[in-house]
């Protein structure tokens, strides 16, 4: 298996004249905000830059390199999207990485101009369906014309590239567009809105916060990351700071209580805080006090100020989020708003009659589709995302294998990576590796038919210099440290099938 870090093969199969830019012809429904023009920058290669609007409602930038390597992606974007960002770094729903290597590449804003946690532009039923998922069929429609006009010819591969809500189009693509693209990388999918968002965003939302204010200050969190690790961290055999699979830890949090009641320490939890946190880890709960959807994992302190857990007056993006998806429902049932979260069986109730989670979920377990197009769709997740808790996409994903007729043949086609330690979209450092490059191992699947058994992971220090790594094995597969060898070396472990999926 290659790693992330090794080039990829560098013949191209066309290059753009130095006037095709400018010429550049728009195809129908799309209207140029400013004609292409030729940029050069200093980290990125020389690229044609294309600007607009398509359908009169979706803001895209297309950047297509002057040596191109005969490839196209397109972005998905973060949250109920709402903004263009071409220029965004990294992995998640960006394009300049992959510019970097010779790919045509397009950005968009998915249709609609908000900020990321809101959903009033939801009213619009075509604002809606594109955000849900016809955004992909027309923004990758567009941009394989304008690769084909620019190069004279369409591209040899195309792919999609998304986290968080573009890893949720990642599955939309999968399910319901299986042959749109070549490959398919999609990470912390949200693909299961009504859930992740409705149910435990609500649970969420119902418990932790009074008002604009959240019951557990972040100034415990360090203190409650040092008690979980102590805990948990252990439980795979290995001390070093991360937690391969938080399924195996089970958390008591009245351990933690401050000797003495009604006292206030930054070493210990007041009875109010254990309960609010034996609640949010415990699971979803309907009125009968039943567990109906997963919580939050042991593991996700690290990035629990960012999505869980605001500051007094500033609610979490996470808070936020699922209050939009809510405010959705609400609207689409004309029905009032219950800004201090519902109870759960109304949550299940609004769920049930509402037509959002039909349109926007993506939790079709038939992917026959993508064998019969020979599309490769490579899944992501963090064991320890707090926002997109982990635990739904395993269940999807063993429930497609039983569907496929077993793990085997799923795998063929569809690959689930759960990484330990990682947090979501790497919007936040890890104490763990979680440096890799999903839409590199997506191309040696597909152009050269390497199915990856597994991802290198490396971590990084602030310099760029690695401190250890760690391969990410196919699940149910998990990393095992040979007795004896370098534990910070990925080669030191061997992939062990110690949890078989459904249906395997």
């Amino acid at each position: 298996m290659l790693c992330s870090v090794v080039l990829l093969h560098t013949s191209a199969p066309a290059s753009a004249a130095d006037d095709a830019c400018a010429a550049l012809v728009a195809p129908d429904g799309v209207v140029y905000k400013t004609a292409p023009e030729w940029v050069e920058a200093d980290v990125l290669p020389k690229y044609c830059r294309v600007s607009g609007t398509i359908e009169q409602r979706i803001n895209f930038e297309m950047r297509l390199p002057e040596k191109w390597s005969g490839r196209f992606m397109m972005a998905g974007c973060g949250g109920f999207c709402g903004a263009l960002i071409p220029d965004k770094p990294g992995h998640s729903n960006a394009i300049n990485e992959a510019l970097k290597r010779g790919y045509a590449a397009i950005s968009h804003d998915s249709g609609h101009q908000a900020r990321s946690w809101e959903t009033h532009w939801a009213a619009d039923p075509e604002a809606l369906e594109l955000w849900a998922h016809k955004v992909l069929p027309v923004v990758a429609g567009a941009g394989t014309e304008l690769a084909t006009s620019l190069y004279g010819e369409e591209p040899r591969y195309k792919y999609f590239s998304g986290c968080s809500n573009g890893g949720r189009l990642g599955l939309q693509a999968a399910q319901r567009y299986p042959g749109l693209f070549d490959g398919i990388a999609a990470g912390s999918s949200i693909f299961e809105l009504s859930g992740i968002a409705g149910l435990w965003g609500n649970w969420l939302i119902a418990n932790s916060q009074a008002g604009l204010n959240s019951r557990f200050s972040q100034a415990k969190l360090p203190f409650l990351e040092q008690m979980v690790m102590e805990q948990c961290d252990a439980v795979d055999g290995l001390s070093d700071g991360i937690i391969d699979d938080p399924r195996a830890c089970q958390l008591d949090f009245r351990s933690a209580t401050c000797p003495v009641s009604g006292t206030e320490q930054g070493d210990c939890l007041t009875e109010q805080e254990a309960g609010l946190l034996n609640t949010l880890y415990g699971g979803v709960r309907n009125g009968a006090a039943e567990v109906i959807y997963p919580a939050v994992a042991p593991g996700s302190e690290h990035y629990a100020d960012k999505w869980l857990f605001g500051a007094d007056g500033q609610p979490a993006w996470g808070i936020l989020a699922s209050a939009g998806y809510r405010q959705m429902l609400a609207a689409d049932l004309s029905v009032d708003d219950i800004p201090a979260g519902l109870p759960t069986d109304q949550m299940l109730d609004w769920i049930s009659r509402s037509s959002i989670p039909a349109l926007t979920d993506a939790k079709n377990t038939d992917l026959s589709r993508l064998r019969k197009a020979d599309t490769k769709l490579l899944i992501y997740q963090g064991w320890s995302d707090p926002l997109i808790i982990p635990e739904p996409i395993t269940h999807y994903y063993e429930q497609a294998a039983k569907r496929a007729g077993g793990l085997q043949q799923l795998q063929q086609n569809a690959r689930l990576f759960m990484v330990p330690g990682w947090g979501h979209c790497w919007e936040k450092p890890a104490a763990a590796p979680d440096d890799f490059d999903p839409l590199y191992e997506l191309e040696q699947w597909v152009e050269k038919g390497q199915a990856p058994d597994f991802m290198v992971a490396r971590q990084l220090d602030a310099t760029g210099v690695e401190q250890r790594s760690r391969p990410i094995c196919s699940y149910p597969s998990v990393a095992s440290l040979k007795e004896g060898k370098n534990p910070n070396n990925f080669d030191s472990y061997q992939c062990i099938n110690n949890a078989p999926a459904a249906g395997s």
